[in-house]
């Protein structure tokens, strides 16, 4: 199999290009029925934990480091911060696209936990945002 990115040949069933570190696409795998012993009890299906949509998470080649993604970590501490609720947005905005970075990283980077905490207290301060505004509409209504 050729590598997309540099085009050198790579061996079967090789994750990674050993010239340039690219992740190869998984080999096909041929999909045969289980005989009904295996296949466990009748009338329920053997799950696996792999989530459709998701890739699957590729083992990194040696001397690849997994780095923490920065923008989860400046949305985690905006989101608990707030600083006067300017930080829950920086937090949500931070937070989205710092989910995006790792999803797109191919495991190269982490701190998804950390994203969507920052993700959850920033909608928690735009929530509490919400709230203060009400009140401070309804008490002006009332003098």
């Amino acid at each position: 199999m050729n590598c997309s990115r540099c085009g050198a040949v790579n061996l079967p069933g090789a994750k990674f290009c050993p010239a340039c570190g690219n992740a190869l696409p998984p080999a096909p795998v041929a999909v045969t029925a289980a005989p009904a012993a295996a296949a466990g009890m009748a009338g329920y299906n053997i799950v696996s934990d792999h989530l459709p949509g998701r890739p699957l998470q590729e083992p990194l080649p040696p001397g690849v480091q997994k780095t923490t993604n920065g923008l989860a970590i400046a949305s985690m501490v905006l989101g608990i911060v707030w600083v006067y609720w300017i930080g829950s947005i920086l937090a949500l905005i931070f937070g989205y696209i710092a989910k995006g970075q790792i999803n797109e990283s191919a495991g190269r980077q982490g701190g998804r936990g950390m994203a969507i905490a920052g993700i959850v207290l920033g909608w928690v301060g735009v929530g509490f945002l919400c709230l203060a505004i009400i009140g401070v509409l309804v008490s002006a209504g009332k003098h």
